[in-house]
Parts: structure tokens; sequence; C-alpha cells
């Protein structure tokens, strides 16, 4: 089933679970509870039989029935009043979220069932609900400003209001520089000067725009604040401030103080003379922009919120806003921002342009848009950080011209990254001489490495321009552009997957279960022969499912090996687990991002929605058939080009198999005629 975006999506893996105050036994549908709390349990609580049969049930009454029957291991029963509960008109986040901090680990109950219950789904969406109801709490202006008030107050409550500005995070920055800039309230400047470094890491993104307020001495308490933070997020920002000709000696020298303590604080010394701005900001930019490009723990957004907020300095009203992006284009976003930055600083950093387009191209494909064009998409209004008329990644990467395109292309050959990968095939396609793709400088070679790319549409891409440059000088790898046209002519759009299963009967039956009118599915006891077969059978694996039971190899040696074939280096593989088998399950699945599990007796449809789970994290696009007739066709146009030419460095007589086989087998009349002009 599918799950909501913030939770883990690991979830009905076998085995027993220990959390908290009692322990779920996935083998039987039973809790078992420690014995005072069974005792409870076990007596007629429901707060069902107290009302009577025409009284509406309340919000509360659903939420106790929901967790109380959940206790019981009643998942069937529990999973209704959940159900009801989501559906209730009075459901307000804040006062489920209130419900949730009443009833005593409320909040373990529903992180188990998340992960090892039925109920997995229900139980999210009711998580989903309490955390949105945080995030309203949190972000409550008049809350805000009622707590920087209480710090003027008795330590006690200077305390209580420090641990509430703390809670609201980032939300609370605005308010509290704010204060800072209101003559009126300067008995409490000590109090929030003192509260703000207290916000923690979510505190950094607001800040570092903020340093742009036209106050010196705020500027300097913002610095020192970052300073006490000691967060390398904040190094570039500061490294800037002391190159700037409008800022004064003064926050220079407490720039240069708070780089040295973040320095100090992270083991890592960090450039902070002023000398080194115009080299050392630009490339600490660059640095951060990767960090966020890669959505490295230390900068990426929450993972159990849906929105992440990208802040502005607004300069008008001299106020900070944020404008909150959905998480899977957060880290996308910010890496242009750090890019553009830097860029302001040295416009030549190749290394910012770079990062910019791919992040740009990753942007789009998360937002769901097609990298490969350049038309206007409606989807594009997904990022508010954006104008509308904002151009598509296309047209940069284009323009960028081809070395910027081979650069954005070399980072998503390391990354495995398809969709950038296609999308800065698709700059490099419009580039119209093969000097400019193919030679011995280094920044060319990515084009050539992706005829290896894991995934098959980005090596026929690559395919495809290279062999519609018609290169008359030999280059390593060309040998690989006309197998990989020859692998596009017998796509047809079906899914291809591999069963790995020692127990005949078992694999018998998800055989069966994923066997459809466009599924091919083969099956086999031993791993390294159900790769064999597959390459002889099947010119694309679509996913590999692998039991925990195999051996020779086993699964972690097994799936090692596929990470080295590069043509299934990045196939989705979903592990079928036997219960004694989670603990391996557990590091296996820490460790490949393109693994999911399932349980070894799953039903067909959840063995295809573990497959589609991983697909989608991977950013593996399914081949449809007519996509695949639209890569056919373009193949046999590109070998018409070449042996038309008759000059190249391709031989397409290494196609004359696949050629015929479209004589032979496709039902597309323009296929087979473009074949047989090839032929002829």
């Amino acid at each position: 089933m599918n799950m909501p975006p913030h939770t883990t999506q690991r979830a009905a893996r076998p085995g027993i679970a220990r959390r908290g105050m009692f322990i779920i036994l996935l083998a039987a549908p039973v809790v078992a509870l420690p014995i005072g709390v069974r005792a409870r349990a076990q007596a007629p609580v429901s707060t069902t039989s107290a009302r009577s049969v025409n009284q509406q049930p309340t919000v509360e009454s659903l939420f106790a029935d929901f967790l109380h029957y959940s206790l019981l291991g009643r998942f069937q029963l529990a999973d209704t009043y959940a159900l009801q509960l989501l559906d209730h008109p009075d459901l307000d986040p804040v006062e489920l979220l209130k419900l949730s901090e009443k009833h005593e680990r409320s909040m373990d109950t529903l992180l188990i069932l998340i992960k090892n219950s039925s109920i997995s789904e229900s139980a999210s969406r009711v998580m989903e609900r309490i955390q949105e109801g945080e995030h309203i709490q949190r972000q409550d202006d008049d809350r805000i400003r009622a707590n920087i008030d209480k710090l003027a107050g008795p330590p006690q409550t200077e305390y209580n209001a420090t641990q509430r500005l703390t809670d609201s995070g980032e939300y609370a920055v605005p308010w509290m520089i704010q204060t800072l800039r209101v003559p009126a309230r300067k008995h409490l400047r000590p109090r929030v000067i003192r509260a703000l470094p207290k916000i923690g890491k979510s505190a950094v993104g607001p800040l570092v725009e903020a340093l742009a307020i036209n106050d010196e001495t705020i500027r300097q308490t913002l610095i020192y604040t970052l300073g006490e933070l000691a967060y390398t997020r904040a190094a570039p920002y500061l490294q800037a401030l002391t190159g700037d000709p409008d800022v004064s000696p003064e926050s220079k020298n407490a720039a240069m103080t708070a780089i040295a303590r973040i320095g100090l604080q992270t083991g890592r010394p960090l450039p902070h003379g002023r000398g080194s701005v115009s080299i050392g900001s630009a490339d600490g930019f660059v640095r951060l922009a990767e960090q966020f490009y890669d959505e490295h723990g230390s900068v990426g957004a929450d993972p159990r919120l849906p929105k992440a907020n990208v802040w502005y300095w607004d300069e008008t009203n001299s106020f900070l806003k944020a404008i909150p992006v959905p998480r899977e284009i957060y880290g996308a976003a910010m890496a242009m921002r750090c890019c553009e930055r830097a860029l302001l600083i040295d416009p030549n950093n190749s290394d910012a342009i770079a990062v910019w387009l791919a992040a740009n191209i990753r942007r789009e494909a998360r937002l769901g848009m097609d990298v490969e064009s350049g038309d206007a998409d409606a989807r594009s209004s997904g990022d508010p950080t954006r104008a509308a008329d904002f151009p598509r990644a296309l047209y940069f990467t284009s323009s960028a011209g081809p070395r910027f395109a081979h650069l954005a292309l070399q980072r998503a050959v390391d990354d495995r990254d398809g969709p950038v990968a296609l999308g800065a095939i698709a700059g490099l396609r419009l580039v119209s001489g093969a000097s400019s793709l193919i030679g011995p400088e280094d920044h060319k070679q990515p084009l050539v490495q992706a005829l290896r790319f894991p995934d098959l549409v980005v090596r026929i891409r690559a395919a495809l321009t290279l062999g519609n440059a018609l290169p008359r000088s030999q280059f390593r790898g060309s040998e690989l552009v006309v197998e990989v046209l020859a692998n596009a002519l017998a796509q047809t759009g079906g899914r291809n997957i591999l069963v790995v299963e020692p127990d005949t009967d078992n694999r018998n039956r998800i055989m069966s279960a994923l066997r459809g009118a466009e599924t091919e599915v083969i099956g086999e006891s031993n791993v390294l022969a159900g790769i064999e077969r597959a390459r002889k059978e099947f010119e694309w694996l679509s996913g590999i499912f692998i039991s925990t039971a195999v051996v020779l190899p086993q699964p972690f040696d097994a799936i090692a090996d596929i990470r080295q074939r590069y043509e299934i280096a990045a196939t989705p593989i979903v592990l079928l687990v036997r219960p004694q088998q989670a603990a391996v399950v557990d590091q296996i699945l820490q460790a490949d991002p393109a693994v999911e599990s399932v349980d070894a007796t799953a039903g067909g449809d959840a063995l295809k929605d573990r497959l589609a789970i991983v697909a989608e994290r991977v950013g593996q696009a399914p081949v449809t058939p007519e996509r695949a007739t639209e890569l056919a066709a373009e193949s046999l146009h590109a070998m018409r080009r070449i042996v038309v030419d008759g000059r190249t460095v391709f031989n397409v007589r290494d196609a004359e198999v696949a050629l015929i086989a479209v004589l032979l087998d496709s039902a597309d009349e323009s296929l087979r005629t473009a074949a047989i002009e090839v032929l002829a």
C-alpha cells in the first residue's frame, strides 16, 4: 500500500518489534502488555459502550477507541475507529495533538502500528494529522509573540518561554529579530539574545538570510548567534560579509570571530580572512550547494513534514518571510540558491554552474515534469520560489553549452540519477558537432560513460545522441552505440521481473501473482543462475525479487554482485523475507536505498506495491508501449543516418539480427518500413 511521504516506507517487516510498553508479535494479532496495563486493557473500558447507540461519537472517543483496540491487537476494529476519526467533521489537527499528549505513549503506539501492523496506512494518516497539528501550533504568530513577551518574566517563566520558542523553531526567529528592532521593547533584548542560540539548527536558515538587515547592531547579534550555534552551513554567508564593502568593520570582525568559532567547534578550520573572501565564500557556497543537492542530513528537510521552508529577507518590510516548498524539491531549490550566491561572487565558477544545472533538472523531475521537454508545464507552479514564466531546465542546460551539460551529466552518472542524466543528455542532444560531444578531454567522458548507465532509457538516449552526431574518429566505447540502439528495437513497453526463491511452490505462486499482460516473469532458485537467464531472455530488468532463504551467494553478497553489473546496478530489488532473517534484512535496507522488503508469503498487490515504492525512490520511470515505440523509431532513424553517411565509426551490421526481428515481430507498420530502409 502507498505510504504517506513523511513516514518510513519500510513497514510490515516480520519478526518481533519491542517498543515502549508492549510487544507486537507479528505472527498473530496479539499484543502482550505489562501485567498492570494488561489488566486495565482487558476491562470493559471502551468509550463506545458508554455512549448511547444514537449518540454521535466525538473525536476524543474515536481516538481513545482506536488506541484501545490497537493495544488489544484487534486491528480490524481499531482500523474502523481510525477511519471514522479521520473522516470526522470536527477533526482539528491541533486538538488531535492535544489528545495525543493526553494519552500516555500514544505516539509510541502509533509508531509501532506504522512499522509492524496490518493497519499501517490508517495509523500513518493519524500520525500525519497529529504532525500537522504540531506544525500549525509551532508557527502560530500570536503564540510566538506571547512567549517572547514572557521572556521578561522571572527565571522559571523565562525558561518555559524559551522552551516554547525552541519548539516553534525557525518560525520564532523572524519575530525575535523584530523584537530586537523595536526601541520600546529594548528591555527584552538581553533575553532574546540569550534565547536565540537555543532555537538550534532550524534557526540557521532564517538567520543567514537576515544578515542582509540594514542595522549593524542587530547584524552583529545575528553573527554572534550563528557563531554560538556553530553550524558550518552559516560559514559561506559569514565569509561573504567579510568582503562586503557595505558592511561595517565591527560586523566584519564579528563575522571572522564567528567563523573561527565554527571551525573550532566542528574541528574543521575555515577561511576567515578578508583576503580569501572572493574565492573562499564562493567555493563555500558551492560546497554547501552540493550538500543540499546530496540531501545531506545536516542540511536536509525534516522527513516528517511534507513541506520545508525556503527563507527570504524582505528588504521593503525588513522582515523574514518563508516560502514553503514540497520536501522533495527542497534540496534542489536550496542548491540552486547557494549556486546563485556563489556566482554573484565569482561569475566564472564552473562548479557552481554545473551544480545549478543538475539541481534545476532534479527539481523539475521531482515535480513530475518531463526533463527532456522545453515546453511550458503547469506543474512548475509546484515550486513557488520560481516565477511562473521561469524557463525550463532544458533551456538553461542547452544555453550553458556542452561543457557544462557534460559536467551536469557527470554528476548524474556518478549518482546513478536517471532523471538528471536524461535532462543533461537532452541538453547535449541540441549540440550539433561530434567534437563537442566526444574527445580526450575529461569533461567529455560522461556521455560515453552513460552508455553503461544502469537505466536502459538513459543508455538509449546517450546512444542516440552519439549516433546522430556521426563521429568520424574512433573513441572508447564506440562499439556500444549500435549495440544499445539494437536493444532499443527490442523494447515492447512491458515489465521484466526475475524471482529468485528456493521454495518451488512459493516461487511459482509469486511468479503467477506478478505475471500479467505486460509483465514477463522468470524464476530461479539461485541468484547467479537467475541473472544469467535474465541476461539472455530480457533486454532489461524492471525488478528483482530475492528470497532471504537463498544461499551461495546469500542475499547481502548477491545484491553486492548485482550492483557491480552496470545493466542492473540500479534495478529495484524486493527481499522476500522469512521471519528469522529480519536482522539481516535491516542491514541490507540501510545500506541500499534501491531495496525494499515484504513478507515471503505476501499476496500479489503487496508484492507489486513494494516494487513500485522502490522504483519511485530510485527514479525509475516505466517504459510504456508508446515510449518503447518512440525509442525504437528514433533508433531506426539514427541507424539510417549512420548507414547513409557511410563514414562514421559505427557498423550498423552489428544490429542486423535486431532489424530482422522488427520485420518479423513488430505490428507497427512504420517501424517495419524504417527497418527495411536501414537494411536496404
